[in-house]
């Protein structure tokens, strides 16, 4: 017996296979991704108050001085004996403003050696010699003394103010780098890639402000107010001491205020 068919009946159409199914996020994953992503950004920021690395790296030194690594550095023109930058500066009792250069830059270095010769010529307009010191640091280990001497001679640099240092340990320059953020990059024909500012040490030897090196009137400023504070606490004890780096804090505020709206002053 054979089976009819209807002859107007269609074959059945096939169908795509649908495709997997991808859950949604949720919201609570949504929420979860918003809020991490909210606190790596309060941390970078130091709580949303600064917007880069530079200004967090300062903000992070104002707030708690830092002390430095031990390494030990070499004076141009002294016979005093090697000794570590942090003990130096601690045993001079010397506010000291430090840069990091290297003898054969010629861009930013160019304008901290022009900076720190005006800076000189400041402090002794202003008798601030047994207040204030200026130091600057040779990252390149191709620095010898004698390179250092004649770079400070070129600069007309006053040994009573302007001491040039070197540091003869790859480990030591390295660890003095990386507590002041200073990062240093080669570049073509021997040179180098480097940030740079203002680093403020005060008497106990500690990095305690970094300035832009755009403002060298700030630093100064911020100096001798650190001088005030040292002096204050090494002098006076109490509501004295309070009112006296308070006054101090004003002042460099205030000469802060009126150097920010300079750039390259000079």
């Amino acid at each position: 017996m054979k089976t009819s068919t209807n002859s107007n009946s269609k074959p059945p159409v096939s169908k795509p296979p649908a495709a997997p199914h991808k859950p949604l996020p949720t919201l609570a994953a949504t929420l979860l991704a918003g809020a991490l992503g909210l606190a790596a950004l309060y941390h970078a920021t130091l709580g949303l108050e600064v917007v880069s690395t530079e200004d967090a790296r300062r903000l992070s030194i104002e707030r708690q001085p830092r002390a430095l690594p031990p390494a030990a550095i070499h004076e141009v023109n002294t016979v005093a004996p090697a000794d570590t930058l942090a003990r130096a500066i601690a045993q001079d009792g010397r506010i000291a403003i430090v840069t990091f250069i290297y003898t054969s830059c010629n861009a930013v270095c160019t304008v901290l050696g022009s900076e720190f010769q005006q800076m000189q010529t400041a402090i002794r307009a202003r008798g601030l010699q047994d207040r204030v010191r200026l130091i600057s640091i040779s990252f390149d280990p191709r620095d010898t003394p004698a390179q250092l001497d004649a770079y400070a001679r070129r600069l007309q640099a006053d040994a009573g103010v302007w001491q040039f240092v070197s540091v003869d340990s790859a480990a030591q320059r390295r660890a003095l780098l990386a507590a002041f953020g200073i990062v240093v990059v080669p570049a073509p024909l021997g040179e180098f890639q480097h940030n740079a500012a203002f680093h403020l040490i005060d008497g106990d030897g500690r990095l305690a402000r970094i300035d832009d090196y755009q403002f060298p009137d700030q630093a100064l400023d911020d100096a001798v107010a650190l001088a005030a504070q040292r002096d204050a606490r090494r002098h006076l004890s109490g509501d004295a001491a309070t009112a006296v780096i308070n006054r101090a804090v004003v002042a460099a505020h205030q000469a802060n205020v009126g150097d920010a709206g300079k750039v390259a002053h000079r």
